[in-house]
């Protein structure tokens, strides 16, 4: 169960657990509300792969107490009459309200992935207070929490919410394979995009909310712009800040490319020379690995679990948040150093498509359901 189906790595980690699920062994539903506003939809790419959506037609983002509470008796109901021996929550609003219904219903396994956290950057400090009270009612809910990384365990912890053995950490996967066809595309890819052969291309994607930080790339773009005469930027993605960030970036004229929603992510990123992920707060970056498997350095927030999966001065560069000068300062040190990113991207490219795809995420997960369903004495085939 998750919130919404929109353009994202809580939501392409879901559908891919889903889709790549061992049929012989697990029955699976998708359950999830609809996705509004300007985000992007993999719905079509659900159900294209053969997995139903359920819809919960009340279950929104916002807090929203009537639809909520409809929405927590619906999900009591279906649960009960599904009688399903695994409820497997993600992200935080889907998380409360599934954990709770699981729980009234009787579901004798219940498993939570939060998908990063939403202790800062996202509400009122009060709100966010609320937040993190339900987290801990939930998890003394729930029988494990997956976390992305192993910073996603310590920043819970940090919270009260849960317990140490309560935890295990999976990473989000993602598709390797289509990465080496794009590194062989990238001459013709740049092309299409209008960047010359000796152009530094440095990019940006996903959703154009606050909390991605956005507003520090541009920022740091019209910095890298003054001083390095070859820089190029892109911007994939949409959302609410969309029109603020294309005023931000209007200085820069056409060396800054607004890309919207990308079908091609691996001919994107092997198009690029360096990679930005300025996020305020971060679960893991799944970005971070798409780019890592095209062969492309970053340069990102040193927030949640990107330590993880950057490893500083190796695969690319961490920097301060909400510091576009430190982006600038880090980017100018590749964009000039051929060699050095060069270097970092065959690294990057040689720690992520060995370990983090999305075979290997999934076995991991129905691993644990196996562990679980073991220990509480669940097997329907007794």
């Amino acid at each position: 169960m998750i919130t919404r189906l929109c353009q994202g790595g809580a939501q392409e980690n879901t559908f891919h657990t889903a889709r790549l699920a061992n049929r012989d062994r697990f029955d699976v539903d998708l359950i999830c509300g609809s996705v509004r506003g300007r985000e992007d939809s993999i719905e079509a790419a659900v159900m294209a792969g053969g997995v139903a959506i359920h819809r919960e037609p009340f279950l929104v983002r916002e807090p929203a107490p009537l639809r909520d509470w409809i929405t927590l008796k619906r999900l009591e109901r279906r649960f009960r009459a599904r009688q399903y021996h695994i409820v497997h929550t993600h992200t935080s609003k889907a998380g409360v309200l599934g954990r709770l219904a699981a729980a009234r219903a009787g579901v004798p396994i219940i498993v939570h992935t939060p998908h990063g956290n939403i202790f800062q950057g996202y509400f009122h400090p009060a709100l966010t207070r609320l937040f993190v009270w339900m987290e801990r009612h939930c998890a003394r809910r729930t029988d494990r929490i997956i976390e992305l990384t192993s910073g996603g365990v310590d920043e819970h912890l940090a919270e009260g919410i849960g317990q140490h053995d309560q935890y295990r950490v999976i990473f989000s996967g993602i598709d390797t394979e289509p990465f080496g066809a794009a590194i062989a595309r990238r001459p013709e890819t740049r092309a299409a995009l209008g960047v010359a052969p000796d152009d530094v291309l440095i990019g940006a994607a996903g959703r154009l909310e606050p909390i991605k930080g956005f507003t520090y790339f541009v920022e740091a773009a019209r910095a890298i712009a003054e001083v390095e005469p070859r820089a190029q930027f892109a911007l994939a993605g949409d959302g609410a800040l969309a029109q603020a960030l294309r005023e931000q970036a209007r200085p820069l004229g056409d060396r800054f490319r607004w890309l919207g929603w990308r079908g091609d992510i691996p001919g994107l990123m092997a198009a690029m020379d360096v990679l930005v992920v300025p996020s305020v707060n971060e679960g893991m970056g799944r970005v971070l690995l798409e780019a890592g498997a095209a062969g492309v350095a970053a340069v990102a927030s040193r927030v949640g679990g990107i330590p993880d999966i950057v490893d500083d001065g190796e695969t690319g560069l961490l920097v301060r948040p909400r510091d576009a000068g430190a982006i600038a300062e880090a980017v100018l040190a590749l964009a000039r150093s051929p060699e050095r990113r060069r270097w970092m991207g065959e690294t990057a490219r040689a720690k992520i498509v060995p370990h983090f795809s999305l075979r290997t995420m999934v076995e991991r997960i129905e691993a644990l359901y196996e562990e679980l369903a073991h220990e509480k004495g669940v097997d329907p085939r007794r």
